[in-house]
């Protein structure tokens, strides 16, 4: 028999593990030892920094565990974390996780250094409970600096107050996916934000990310929260855009007084100013400027122009010198213009563009550059351009890197703007990511290095680019190559090379010029009507005076007009996409004012609009791509391509001898991109909509993107990218 001592022995270990303990406080701090992990209710009052070397967690994951409410109170000291470059390997840590049972409370504190991709400096992950931050700075963070996603719990909301973000940073991705450098939200999170200053943010796809097109799980969308604004708002040297997502404005005025854990919300990236050559210099561009040069000038930084600005630069054929720009010379993410200009001397990228605004160059000359236009996301047109003497001597990503990711080191590039970038470089230029790039009446001389001199787009994960050439193109000692990947150009539609004496820059009145009068024409020709782009091309199609349709080679793009009668790629189809619709929406612009359409008699519907006077133009094509245009039915409203996003319908071709299997555990739908299939297997098993890795399956049809296949008499879809053909699955 067990005697009593021995029984209460273990009676009393029994207890000792079975009851939650609070881990100690590190020495002369107030926190927890770095990597300790909290599972009791515990408030924590600092009495000095912390410095982490490991990450804190609070709560646990565990289903159904009883809730923990954890506060910080940080008396204003700083908590200090681990960092390294947001993708870097090895990658930072978080220095603070709260966990799915956890209601927290955060204030009156600093959080310094940490972050991860995947997560950030504070992380609260599948909360059940709200949290709240008040009082609170954030400074030199990686990736993001305070994440919220929810995968898994329901939808909640949280209460944030009083913040200051200054010097984080992110990692670009995308347009609408990717690593916002303050805040991060994903999934069904809401947040209230009152009084936020938003300092020296340079990097990362926004500032703050309510990310709706956050992808869970392959095809998988999480439901997205919104992200309210009231109180103050201080924007102060934030590039490339504020804010992105389903956000709620209501702020009223600029902060003032004391932000964060004591910081001052005084601007300290103010408006940059105009030199004397007639160009600022350096700095961020905020609103709507037209810049016309004076006399030549020499960048002394890089220039920033936001999402929100709209920026054109006359250059009046002077000379932008980047040589003391440090890297990159002008990043840009809003609308932008540049004409008429000799561009030389940039250390790295002369521009490199983000997110998905329009962009221009024309009349330009860029010379001696150490790295290539580098477009990313947006619609650009480079017309009229000399590209020469580029060298670019970065290294080359190994071969065997089977992700295409790279960073700026495998570049010899130690420039953070190009944190994110994609596949290997080129010397005069690189189309990647999104980008629609139409390139016209241009010539590619003398440029080395890299994989070529253009580089025409590298497939990404989130993105589709397009490089389009137009006109009289040549190429000309270009090494190791004038097109590293012609296989990727979407229309090569050159007539020609250029002409010898071909010029770029153009003549512009100076202001001791007699001006234009009725009885003294300016010196330029007039501008060609609109009718005449299309003149001459293969069945070209004019849409009214702002577009014009081009079929050539299996291929019906569509090309905006400007109010030169320049025209600037648009949208394409081929032959095979259109195939592919049923009835609805094959393709739109980026902006939505361009759209190809297949009606249900297969005609091929172009809409394009709305123009100055709120017109949407349709010009419908008889019987497909190649038929006769109809004449031009008008309506007024939003752009088409946005009008009907959702309106598609996709064919499926029948399959007689095609097997699939599975690369991955996939989700299995009811119809190309419907719903989960939730059915009962053979062995009396729920399944939710996931088959196995491995599994081979009978395909019964086909889109260009989804197989229909047979999994135990239960029939569904899988996404192509997903599973490995057998067989005739063509």
């Amino acid at each position: 028999m067990l005697n009593v001592r021995a029984f209460a022995l273990i009676c009393l270990f029994v207890a000792l593990f079975a009851i939650p303990t609070v881990p100690a406080l590190a020495q002369d701090c107030g926190l927890p030892t770095a990597g300790a992990t909290v599972h009791v209710s515990t408030t924590y009052t600092l009495t000095a920094d912390c410095t982490m070397t490991g990450t804190l967690a609070f709560g646990t994951t565990t289903a159904n565990a009883d809730k923990v409410t954890i506060t910080i109170n940080g008396g204003g000291h700083t908590i200090i974390g681990s960092s390294n470059e947001c993708g870097a390997t090895p990658s930072g840590l978080n220095t603070i996780i709260v966990n799915s049972n956890t209601e927290f409370n955060l204030n009156n504190v600093t959080i310094k250094d940490g972050g991860r991709q995947g997560g950030a400096a504070v992380h609260i992950r599948n909360t059940t409970y709200s949290a709240t931050i008040s009082n609170v700075t954030f400074i030199s963070t990686t990736c993001s600096a305070l994440r919220f996603d929810n995968t898994t719990g329901p939808a909640v909301t949280h209460t944030l107050s009083n913040l200051l973000f200054e010097e984080v940073t992110g990692e670009y991705t995308q347009t609408d996916f990717g690593i916002p450098t303050a805040i991060h939200t994903i999934g069904p999170v809401s947040l209230n934000i009152n009084n936020i200053a938003l300092r020296a943010i340079t990097q990362g796809n926004a500032a703050i990310g309510a990310n709706d097109d956050y992808r869970l799980d392959v095809e998988e969308l999480a439901t997205k929260g919104r992200i309210t604004f009231s109180g103050c708002l201080t924007v102060d040297g934030v590039f490339p855009r504020i804010y992105n997502g389903d956000i709620v404005d209501n702020s009223t005025d600029p902060c003032s007084g004391a932000v964060g854990n004591g910081g001052s919300a005084i601007m300290q990236y103010p408006q940059a100013p105009i030199s004397d050559c007639g160009l600022p210099l350096g700095g961020l561009i905020y609103g709507e400027h037209v810049y016309d040069l004076k006399s030549d000038c020499a960048l002394t930084d890089r220039l920033y122009i936001p999402y929100e600005s709209n920026v054109v630069i006359n250059g009046n054929r002077f000379t932008i010198d980047a040589s003391a720009a440090g890297g990159t010379a002008i990043a840009v993410a809003g609308d932008f213009s540049l004409k008429n200009v000799v561009f030389s001397g940039a250390t790295a990228s002369p521009i490199v563009s983000f997110l998905d605004k329009h962009m221009s160059i024309s009349d330009a000359i860029f010379r001696g550059n150490a790295g290539p236009l580098h477009f990313q996301d947006n619609v650009f047109s480079v017309v009229n351009t000399l590209i020469e003497n580029h060298a670019f001597a970065g290294e080359l990503p190994n071969p065997g890197d089977q992700d295409g990711q790279v960073d700026a080191g495998q570049f010899g590039i130690d420039d953070p703007v190009f944190r994110g970038g994609v596949g290997p470089p080129s010397s005069a230029i690189r189309v990647e990511k999104s980008a629609q790039v139409s390139i016209r009446d241009s010539v590619f001389r003398g440029n080395t290095g890299g994989v070529g001199a253009l580089h025409a787009g590298v497939i990404f994960a989130h993105g589709n680019p397009s490089t389009t050439l137009e006109g009289c193109i040549t190429f000309d000692s270009n090494d190791p190559a004038d097109i590293f990947d012609p296989f990727s150009l979407l229309i090569d539609n050159r007539d020609a090379d250029c002409s010898p004496d071909m010029k770029f820059l153009v003549p512009t009145r100076r202001a001791a010029d007699p001006a234009p009068s009725e009885d003294r024409p300016p010196a330029q020709p007039a501008t060609r009507p609109p009718a005449e782009v299309c003149d001459g091309k293969p069945d070209a199609v004019p849409v009214g005076s702002i577009a014009c349709i081009f079929r050539h080679d299996g291929v019906l793009s569509v090309w905006g007009l400007d109010k030169h009668s320049r025209g600037f790629f648009m949208v394409a189809a081929t032959q095979a996409q259109i195939d592919a619709v049923c009835a609805g929406l094959v393709a739109s612009s980026t902006d939505g004012r361009a759209a190809i359409f297949v009606s249900e008699n297969r005609d091929v519907v172009v809409s394009v609009g709305p123009d100055y006077e709120g017109k949407v133009l349709h010009v419908t094509l008889d019987g497909g791509m190649y038929g006769r245009a109809s004449a031009i039915v008008t309506t007024h409203g939003p752009p088409p391509g946005l009008a009907a996003s959702a309106q598609s319908q996709v064919c499926a071709r029948a399959l007689n001898d095609c097997m699939v299997r599975t690369k991955y555990i996939v989700n299995f739908r009811d119809a190309p991109n419907g719903s989960l299939l939730s059915f009962v297997d053979i062995w009396g098993i729920r399944n939710d909509g996931m088959l196995p890795y491995g599994v081979t399956l009978t395909a019964l049809e086909r889109t260009s993107d989804w197989f229909k296949v047979d999994y135990h008499g239960t029939q569904g879809w899988i996404h192509a990218d997903y599973g490995h053909p057998l067989g005739n699955c063509n």
